[in-house]
């Protein structure tokens, strides 16, 4: 009887100290979320400022699985003031542009998407061109002469040109540069700032004509 008076307390013991590392571990993932949110909010609020409270926070509810047409689904529209052609942004670059937008919600088509297309500056040599939705979460710089000296690493920010995109956005960096003799431009691909798959919060920026030189800190 004694022995069996054990062997229940420890197993009873056993099942309160699961139940309550399950709940140490539950309230642990709580916080790591809030610090995560936490920060992106901050970095958001920064950003905020750059544009002079000009912008509007949304969430992503939904995203397009289709492998050649890629977008996402955000929980604002047509009540919350925006409309066709919006710059859609994160603090670390450039997400999309608004293409459809209904009472409550909008569609954003992704810089990856191949539909998609950019009037973009290399940072380091002034050189334009146009960035366009590639495979693989790339995208490819067009538009670039052979004679222009393009490397590397080199970033690509928004023009400003193309009426949509305030100048200075982060985009992206060349990632490679194949050589062609045979077109007059060159293939450039070209790696995005942003991370689509981790996207969970974006910045649509209402008024984008009121900021033509403007960049993400």
């Amino acid at each position: 009887m004694v022995s069996l008076f054990f062997l229940v307390s420890a197993s009873q013991e056993n099942d309160y100290l699961k139940k309550a590392l399950n709940q140490a571990v539950s309230r642990n993932t709580r916080c790591e979320e809030l610090e995560k949110s936490n920060n992106r909010l901050r970095k958001i609020l920064r950003f905020n400022e750059d544009f002079e409270n000009n912008i509007l926070v949304a969430e992503v509810v939904a995203k397009e699985p289709s492998i050649w047409f890629k977008s996402i689904i955000i929980n604002k529209g047509i009540k919350d003031g925006l409309h066709d052609s919006l710059p859609v942004v994160i603090p670390q670059g450039v997400v999309g542009v608004i293409t459809n937008v209904s009472d409550n919600y909008s569609k954003v088509m992704l810089l990856i998407d191949q539909s998609s297309g950019i009037d973009v500056i290399v940072q380091r040599t002034r050189v334009r061109g146009i960035v366009k939705g590639g495979a693989a979460e790339l995208c490819t710089l067009e538009y670039v002469s052979r004679r222009y000296d393009i490397r590397v690493g080199d970033v690509i920010i928004s023009s400003g040109l193309d009426g949509i995109f305030p100048k200075g956005l982060r985009v992206g960096h060349v990632s490679d540069v194949i050589g062609q003799h045979v077109d007059i431009f060159q293939k450039i691909v070209v790696t995005p700032y942003v991370n689509f798959e981790t996207v969970e919060e974006v910045i649509v920026i209402l008024n984008p004509r009121q900021h033509e030189d403007m960049s993400i800190k």
